[in-house]
């Protein structure tokens, strides 16, 4: 009975001292009213309270006359991870205006309204410009395309006005970008790379920076592809990152600066086009026996002369690069080809040691490596600073014929990637499929991006002409062709179309 007399007392003291805490606390803000206030965050960090927001935004703004001459706008904002949210109180201490603002300059980045640019490719990979006109990306846009694709030709598809093609001539069919380009409008901070107007933009899409390109002075000499060459570029990038240089037959005067930055586009245009051109069928070269010769002897009988085809193609092109090519319809013979002769003495001087075999037919005795038609699409030459060591010999179609251009021996044959293979750059170590001849002239000439089935074998003897692969899209390949490449026995490698053929 005393414990439930001690409990009771207990809890009546208890209750007695929770209503005294609650007469105190009510007279102490009977007298005071709620205030609806602000309090500020910064990058998730409260930093105070203020009475005025607008107060605050308005003195950010006040203070950034040079952030607005340095982009030439009207308005500066807030850092984006500046937040206010209302929030009642009684009796914190409020700050004024100018203290918060204090801190935001000391610990945030201003920003200014603009628009973000957003270029997403296929794989998800998205690249973002900040940009402070929206008005500039369309005509930037088109002066960057215009790199690529022929102004005239662009504005035609533009207008549709394109003409009919009554001989040789092109027809673009359709153009896009292969990327999706969005633009949206963004508070953008002034520490970030914003870009202020058209030219900048266009000189972005183009590089990929703003920042000043390297510069090559002409000497006496010089012409677009030798300086494209020698600074590791084609001539269709020099001319790109020179506009005012209307084709590699520009003259170049002494002294004139040059742009030798390498390219380095933002954008994928991709053009589909038909093309009906003139293109030349390469001469063989076929041999007469002439008994009253010795067989050290031999001599040109008639000269060898390309003939033309004129052939309709359906070209797709990446950023003017040729991606895909396909010759529809039967070529028109506009010339035929004329044979080279050359007659080879057989008769055996008494002198003769028959274990020497007859002179081997000179270096420019080369026969074609693909059936008609085909095009040449990619040359000898620097494309984005890496040499492209050989020629790309396209249209003759997928499994169409290979033959050795030469006499010589089989010295390495590669039949291991799958016959669609596509962009497979480490089959094959991106030759893919292919066959290594050893010429007779001690050169090696390798045929690369072939079907898997191989006719020959490593040590087979072959002959100009002979049958040694079929056309594929194997390793580091865009479409079918043919990579004909030639090299010295030191490596290095030579351009097909001054060693063996006139192209």
């Amino acid at each position: 009975m005393k414990k439930n007399k001690i409990s009771i007392l207990n809890i009546f003291i208890i209750l007695t001292i929770s209503a005294l805490i609650f007469v105190v606390g009510f007279n102490r803000y009977r007298n005071k009213t709620a205030k609806e206030v602000y309090k500020v965050y910064l990058d998730g960090e409260t930093i105070g309270l203020i009475k005025d927001e607008k107060e605050l935004f308005n003195l950010i703004d006040e203070r950034q006359e040079e952030i607005k001459r340095q982009f030439n706008v009207a308005r500066v904002y807030p850092p984006s991870g500046l937040k206010t949210a209302k929030y009642i109180t009684y009796d914190e201490e409020l700050q004024s205006a100018t203290s918060i603002y204090d801190t935001i300059e000391k610990k945030g980045t201003f920003t200014i309204l603009g628009y973000t640019v957003s270029i997403k490719s296929d794989d998800g990979k998205v690249n973002t410009i900040n940009i402070l006109n929206k008005e500039d990306l369309e005509p930037a846009l088109m002066d960057a395309v215009k790199a690529f694709v022929d102004s005239d030709k662009l504005t035609s598809y533009l207008n549709e006005t394109q003409e009919e093609i009554v001989d040789t001539g092109k027809t673009i069919e359709n153009l896009y970008f292969d990327e999706k380009i969005t633009i949206k409008e963004n508070y953008l901070p002034i520490d970030s790379n914003i870009i202020k107007n058209k030219a900048d933009l266009t000189k972005y899409l183009l590089f990929g920076t703003l920042e000043k390109q390297e510069e090559y002075t002409v000497k006496l000499g010089d012409t677009v592809e030798n300086v494209a060459f020698n600074n590791k570029l084609s001539s269709e990038e020099l001319l790109i990152a020179n506009p005012t240089l209307s084709s590699v037959n520009s003259l170049l005067r002494t002294g004139q600066k040059l742009n030798i930055g390498l390219i380095s586009p933002q954008f994928s245009i991709i053009e589909e086009s038909t093309v009906i051109s003139d293109v030349e069928k390469a001469f063989d070269t076929v041999y007469e026996e002439d008994s009253t010769r010795y067989a050290s002897q031999s001599y040109t009988k008639q000269q060898g002369v390309n003939g033309i085809n004129r052939i309709t193609q359906k070209i797709q092109y990446k950023n003017g690069e040729i991606m895909h090519l396909e010759v529809s319809g039967t070529p028109e013979i506009i010339t035929a080809p004329i044979n080279k002769i050359v007659v080879k003495g057989t008769k055996v001087a008494p002198s003769y040691n028959p274990s020497y075999s007859s002179p081997a037919a000179s270096a420019t005795d080369w026969g074609w490596p693909t059936i008609s038609p085909y095009v040449i699409t990619s040359y000898f030459g620097y494309r984005w600073h890496k040499l492209h060591g050989g020629i790309d010999i396209s249209g003759s179609g997928f499994g169409s014929p290979i033959y050795s251009a030469t006499d010589g021996v089989v010295i390495e044959t590669y039949s291991g990637c799958a016959n669609n293979g596509y962009y497979s750059s480490m089959c094959g170590g991106s030759y893919g499929n292919s066959v290594t001849i050893k010429s007779t002239t001690g050169l090696t000439i390798i045929y690369a991006h072939l079907k898997n089935s191989i006719p020959v074998s490593v040590g087979q003897t072959v002959t100009k002409g002979q049958h040694i692969g079929y056309m594929g899209n194997s390793g580091s390949s865009t479409g079918p062709h043919l990579h004909f490449e030639i090299r010295e026995e030191n490596g290095n490698r030579l351009n097909p179309c001054r060693v063996a053929f006139v192209c």
